[in-house]
Order: C-alpha cells, then sequence, then structure tokens
C-alpha cells in the first residue's frame, strides 16, 4: 500500500503543479491580450495626432515632412481613381463629399450639394453650349442654366 500512496502523492502534486502552470499561462495570455488591446490604442491614437496634424499643415507653401507632400499627391491620386470608377459605372462623384451619385442627378444624393455637370472635350453638346456661352452675358448665362435645370426637373417629374 505505500508505493500506492507514494503514487496518489505524485499524481496529486502533478495536477497541482499542472493546474498552477494552466493558471499562469492563462494570466499571461490575458496580460498579452491587454498589452496588445493598449498598443493598438496608443497606435491608434498616433493616426489620430498625424491627421490632425496633415490637416492643420497640408497647405502650407514648405511643409516640415517631405510625408505631408506625399500624403496630398496620394490623396489626390485616389481621387482620381474613385473617379475613374464612378465613370466606368456610369456615375459622378460628389465635389463635397465624393459620394456617388447618378450621371443625370442635380443633387447629391448623400449631402445635398448641386451637382455640376461636367462634359468630355469631344462631346457635340460641349462644343454647342460653349460656343453659345461665350456670346451670352453673365446674366443670361446663369438664366440659361436655371432654364436647364428646370427642363430636366420637368423631364424627372420633380
Amino acid at each position: 500500500m505505500d508505493i500506492l500512496g507514494k503514487i496518489g502523492e505524485t499524481i496529486t502534486e502533478t495536477s497541482k503543479d499542472v493546474s498552477q502552470k494552466v493558471t499562469d499561462l492563462t494570466e499571461i495570455t490575458k496580460l498579452r491580450m491587454d498589452i496588445r488591446n493598449k498598443e493598438d490604442f496608443v497606435r491608434r491614437q498616433y493616426s489620430e495626432i498625424g491627421k490632425q496634424y496633415y490637416e492643420m499643415h497640408k497647405d502650407d507653401a514648405q511643409p516640415l515632412f517631405e510625408e505631408i507632400t506625399l500624403i496630398t499627391e496620394t490623396l489626390q491620386k485616389i481621387e482620381e481613381l474613385r473617379s475613374g470608377i464612378a465613370e466606368r459605372k456610369g456615375k459622378k462623384l460628389c465635389p463635397v463629399c465624393s459620394a456617388p451619385n447618378d450621371a443625370d442627378a442635380l443633387y447629391c444624393n448623400k449631402c445635398g450639394n448641386k451637382c455640376e455637370f461636367v462634359y468630355a472635350e469631344d462631346d457635340e453638346d460641349f462644343d454647342a453650349a460653349g460656343d453659345a456661352a461665350e456670346n451670352m452675358e453673365p446674366s443670361e448665362a446663369v438664366d440659361a442654366d436655371a432654364a436647364e435645370d428646370i427642363k430636366i426637373a420637368e423631364d424627372k417629374d420633380i
């Protein structure tokens, strides 16, 4: 019976050691997760500070950091790419909020801003409208734009 008693004590001690190691491992994992969450929070705060700094200094004549110019150029390229996507889908982007709208939309679906039409240089309507606009007084041109908006609205039964 002495051997069975020693085996029982050994099993009990081993199970206590394993239990303690599992508890320690669980606590370490929780601590590592907490550290990772706090590091992610700090990274997001750094990013937000960077965005705020960029917004404050993007129009500076001589930006302190070269990255400001790189960010500005990249944002312009992104906008060009989005316009290309919208164009291929038969849409146009709002000049204020960049939301996609139908090509014939008068106002943005998202922000309500008036959408200006952009015509291609080889468009016949563009050439005719351009010739007519050159011969108009400024007040006539505004009246013509308003009349066109009304006609489009009537066509859509708005």
